[in-house]
């Protein structure tokens, strides 16, 4: 009965502070990707997609994070409602709190290498099938006629003087695309989207005009007519993106890059464990202290845990620190500091709860 009432009382914060996460990151992502709509030519429901998917990718830190914060909140409450003190009082052991904080910690860090291991990737395998599509398509459901759009890179300039939406067409269309030092400049009388199998997405398919391929001085290197032009994707939507990769093909890698990916993808877990651990001595505070008063600590502690696992990563990724132990150092790093709370008598669990 204790325990799963320790377990309520934490998961009831840790529950709120996920849904507040989730709500903050999807507006932050809307907020992005929405000033990239009409650069990139995105359709409200690619815009949407790829806000889920992106809170996907998100969810191996904003759960770890959750349970962290939601241990602090949860625990904070009942010493500040001094429930814990008459916990103590009666009997219930430090490390009866601490077995029930840390079988939670186990079933999310579980949840977390799901995630992290196989969902994480898959997201992020279609999140790239989803810019890419949009990148080669016309989003011409969403076009209005007599407007330039053009994405951010300046990459690609497009105009349609008419949009026949029942046909799905565009009439008297101008493109405008770069690579590298030369530009390409499209005039078509008009244009559609058709599926190609091969890629497994539409391409735009431009109809009866002029193809012009110019320097960037103007000087004019090549010009044809013609009946029916497809213009594929720049990059193949095959191309090969490490974050997309199955966790068994990076397992079989030589790369360091891989190999950084495949530690970060294996370390989350382990270190949702240490940071519900951590939770408890951080959420010790004094009835007048209140709830609230090691949230300013913890979140410091978590931002540079954090940020040095990236940076770890990183200097991995280029070399700079050796493959192993590499991204596990900053693990061990978190270990010794639970540790430290945990096993020094003057911040020993006992004292501290």
């Amino acid at each position: 009965m204790l325990d799963r009432y320790l377990i309520r009382e934490v998961l009831k914060p840790s529950m709120m502070v996920c849904g507040l996460f989730i709500v903050l990151f999807a507006g932050y992502s809307w907020i992005v990707f929405l000033a990239q709509a009409v650069d990139a030519l995105l359709s409200t429901s690619m815009l949407l997609k790829l806000i889920v998917l992106k809170v996907g990718i998100a969810l191996e830190v904003l759960l770890p994070v959750s349970l962290y914060f939601g241990i602090i909140l949860g625990l904070g409450r009942l010493y500040a409602d001094s429930e814990m003190k008459a916990l103590l009082a009666a009997g219930v052991s430090p490390y009866r709190v601490m077995g029930a904080i840390f079988l939670l910690s186990v079933c999310v860090a579980i949840l977390v290498a799901v995630f992290s291991l196989y969902l994480r990737p898959l997201a992020y395998e279609e999140s790239y099938r989803v810019k890419a599509q949009a990148e080669a398509g016309l989003g011409i459901s969403h076009l209005e006629p007599g407007h330039f759009y053009d994405r951010r890179d300046g990459s690609l300039v497009l105009f349609a003087e008419e949009v026949d939406q029942p046909h799905r067409q565009l009439k008297r269309v101008f493109v405008q695309s770069e690579h590298g030092d030369k530009l390409r400049i499209i005039s078509a009388k008009k244009a559609g989207e058709q599926f190609h199998p091969e890629i497994g997405m539409s391409i735009p398919v431009l109809y009866d005009g002029f193809e012009y391929k110019l320097t960037r001085n103007g000087s004019i290197t090549h010009m044809s007519h013609f009946s029916e032009l497809s213009i594929f994707p720049q990059e193949s939507i095959a191309e090969y993106r490490r974050k997309a990769a199955s966790t068994e093909k990076l397992s079989i890698s030589n790369s360091r890059k891989d190999n950084a990916e495949l530690q970060w993808r294996f370390s989350t877990p382990f270190s949702t464990i240490l940071l519900g651990l951590l939770g408890i001595p951080l959420s010790r505070s004094s009835p007048r202290g209140g709830k609230y008063a090691k949230i300013f600590t913890a979140t410091v502690l978590f931002a540079v845990y954090y940020f040095l696992g990236l940076m770890v990563k990183t200097l991995v990724e280029q070399g700079t620190l050796p493959i192993f132990p590499g991204l596990w150092w900053v693990v061990i790093g978190l270990g010794v500091l639970v540790g430290v709370f945990v096993l020094i008598p003057q911040f020993s669990t006992r004292q501290l709860l």
